[in-house]
C-alpha cells in the first residue's frame, strides 16, 4: 500500500477507536515518525496535508528538513536527548520529547534566559523501569518535573513512554496516563504503529507512528 493509503488506514483506525471509547478524535495528534526515510514518502504525505514529523537524529534531521519551507513543519525530537547539542536541535524542532536529564534542563534554562526561543518540552518517562532504556522512573517523575519547573523555569507541556516490548502494554498506559494526571499534564505521547489503538484508549493524545506510515525504513 501507498503511503497516503497507509496513513488514511491509520486515520480510519483512530476515528473508530475514538468512537467506540467517547474520545474526542481533534485532540489525538499523530507524528509521523519519518526517522530513516525517504523524502519521496515524506513529502507524499506532507503534500497530503500532514505536518507533524518525528526525528530522532540531528544531523538527518537537519539535511532532510531543510528543504521544506520554515514554519510549515511542525517537527518533534524523538532521540536521546544531549546536553551538548541542546542548542543546535533547539533551532529546528518544535518539541523536544526527552528531556530526562537535570543537566539537559540547566542547558535548556540558561538558552531560555538568553531570550532564545524554546520549543515544548516534553519529560520522557521510563514506564517499564527498563535499564537499557533512558528516562525518568516512575517514582521519581514528580520531583523531577517540580525540579524543572522550579529550579529551571521551565514550561513542561507533555510527556512520552514507551512500554517494553513483547509485553501487554495497557498497564504501562494506564499508569503513564495516571502520574500524567496527577501533575496535570495535557500533552501524553505513548502509542506507536503496534500499539496505538489502546494507547488511546488510555488517554494518549500524541501518537509516534511510523512503519505503519512509511514502510520499512530507508525503502
Amino acid at each position: 500500500m501507498s503511503v497516503i493509503n497507509n496513513y488514511k488506514k491509520i486515520i480510519e483506525n483512530i476515528k473508530a477507536t475514538c468512537k467506540k471509547y467517547n474520545k474526542n478524535y481533534e485532540n489525538i495528534n499523530i507524528v509521523a515518525v519519518s526517522k530513516q526515510q525517504t523524502l519521496d514518502k515524506i513529502k507524499s504525505l506532507y503534500n497530503s496535508g500532514h505536518n507533524c514529523f518525528g526525528e530522532n537524529k540531528l544531523n538527518e534531521a537537519n539535511s532532510k528538513w531543510e528543504t521544506f519551507e520554515k514554519g510549515k513543519v511542525k517537527l518533534h525530537f524523538i532521540g536521546a536527548l544531549q546536553s551538548k547539542k541542546i542548542k543546535e536541535i533547539i533551532k529546528i524542532f518544535d518539541v523536544i520529547e526527552t528531556l530526562d536529564t537535570e543537566s539537559s534542563a540547566k542547558k535548556i534554562s540558561l538558552l531560555k534566559s538568553n531570550n532564545i526561543k524554546i520549543p515544548k518540552i516534553f519529560i520522557q518517562i521510563n514506564i517499564g523501569e527498563e535499564p537499557q532504556k533512558r528516562g525518568v522512573a516512575p517514582s521519581d517523575f514528580s520531583d523531577f518535573y517540580n525540579m524543572c519547573k522550579i529550579k529551571y523555569g521551565l514550561e513542561i507541556s507533555g510527556a512520552m513512554s514507551m512500554p517494553p516490548m513483547h509485553q501487554d502494554p495497557k498497564i504501562y498506559f494506564k499508569n503513564m496516563f495516571y502520574i500524567c494526571k496527577k501533575e496535570n499534564i495535557e500533552n501524553i505521547s505513548m502509542g506507536m504503529s503496534n500499539d496505538y489503538q489502546e494507547a488511546i484508549i488510555q488517554g494518549a493524545n500524541n501518537l509516534r507512528i511510523g512503519s505503519s506510515i512509511f514502510g520499512e525504513r530507508g525503502k
